[in-house]
């Protein structure tokens, strides 16, 4: 499964650079890491046994938090000095980039010495945003929300992909894939509570939680009570299915048994659906808004706890961890998609579902990421629980709208 140890520790000898430490590693790092795919720990260990190919005395333990508990686990750990890198998402950057607790590495990521490889990575400029402080270094960029299609289903209906091109063919077409009792035709409100899937219809209708200065919130707009009507039309249509009806984790299979034609979620759903779906399948964005068309994506880190002792092991870990190399065998296992320029080039593409590399043109030209605010994480959560109300029935788009306006206003506090 993609390549060997001894090839990628070959390739490993070319990447060191020249700002490499001279002197042997030794040592013991520990890992807290999100479970991206079922065998996330064995991917991990995988790269270890690359890097132990070129230093032998180093060794290393992986544990998992949980997605649910993520936040409260890493700070607590954190706090602790339990574990010395961390997986972080950029959801979560502004906060730990407003608080204390991870190690600044904007020197050694700034030193001309790293010039050639900083320029390697994918979507700096949004990390350089939240600065001035550096955090780590990224190891994806992963799509929180794009659509698993049922392309059979879709083309017996008489449409083709360009079915997305518009909210009006979107809609006819998934309504026309809806059998009662047999098929939904669009699976939405599902992954983890539907993060991500009305903020990306909230920015395409040219909203956000806050106004560019972040000096007031940009929610409560015509374009934005649309777009959520829009959705919550789904569940009333009887083409989406009734909330709780699948869970996060039950949703691929009942996207590979026809259950559902499409289905709104993550990348990670590549890793778990049977390596021969018996349809033809794509991953396509969400069609475009009263504004613009946008499909939401986060960046995924590797930290470090500032109170480890031993910075330049950790730097040295964390650069292999995150190279060319290592980069494309990781997103290429976990169902995302690499954070290096070079990763296509050394090997991202041997076992990820040909569907994400063939999808990846579209997702870069309508990419937009999380807004540079430390409350963002937490006004999402929030946000999300009230469109969940209005996909419910419990409250109209225009009163679940509102509520997130005053959500941001009081997190925020303006």
């Amino acid at each position: 499964m993609g390549l060997t140890t001894a090839a990628v520790a070959s390739i490993a000898a070319d990447f060191r650079p020249a700002y490499a430490a001279a002197k042997p590693l030794k040592g013991h790092v520990r890992f807290l890491v999100g479970p991206w795919s079922a065998n996330e720990i064995d991917h991990h260990k995988h790269i270890a046994s690359a890097f132990n190919a070129l230093h032998p005395d180093v060794t290393f333990d992986f544990r998992l938090y949980q997605w649910g508990t993520a936040a409260q686990e890493i700070s607590a750990s954190v706090a602790g000095g339990g574990h010395d890198i961390y997986m972080t998402t950029e959801s979560s950057y502004p906060d730990y980039e407003a608080g204390t607790g991870f190690e600044d590495w904007a020197a050694r990521i700034n030193d001309p010495a790293f010039a050639a490889e900083k320029a390697k990575y994918l979507y700096w400029e949004r990390t350089e945003s939240y600065g001035p402080k550096l955090l780590g270094l990224p190891i994806s960029w992963h799509v929180e929300d794009a659509l698993f299609v049922n392309m059979d289903k879709v083309r017996a209906v008489g449409h083709d992909a360009s079915f997305i091109n518009s909210w009006d063919s979107f809609v006819d077409c998934i309504g026309k894939m809806t059998k009662e009792g047999e098929t939904y035709g669009l699976g939405i409100g599902i992954q983890l509570g539907g993060y991500g899937e009305w903020y990306q219809r909230l920015r395409s209708a040219g909203g956000s939680y806050l106004t560019p200065d972040l000096k007031a919130p940009n929610v409560m707009r015509p374009e934005v009570v649309q777009v959520t009507e829009q959705m919550a039309d789904l569940f009333k249509k009887g083409i989406a299915p009734p909330l709780g009806t699948y869970s996060y984790d039950a949703a691929p299979a009942a996207f590979a048994a026809g259950k559902l034609a499409i289905l709104s979620s993550d990348l990670a759903g590549t890793t778990v659906l049977p390596k021969k779906v018996p349809f033809d399948w794509k991953l396509l964005p969400y069609p475009p808004g009263p504004v613009t068309q946008v499909n939401f994506n986060d960046v995924t880190y590797y930290m470090a706890n500032a109170k480890s002792p031993d910075k330049d092991l950790l730097w040295e870990v964390m650069t292999f961890w995150t190279n060319g190399t290592n980069d494309a065998y990781w997103a290429d296992n976990s169902g995302t998609y690499p954070a290096r320029s070079d990763a296509a080039e050394n090997g991202y593409g041997t076992n990820a579902a040909p569907q994400l590399a063939e999808a990846l043109p579209l997702f870069v030209k309508y990419a937009v990421g999380i807004e540079n605010f430390p409350q963002w994480a937490t006004v999402e959560g929030l946000a999300e629980a009230e469109i969940q109300n209005c996909y419910a029935g419990k409250v109209t788009a225009a009163e679940a709208v509102a509520n997130v306006e005053k959500i941001v206003k009081s997190e925020v506090g303006l």
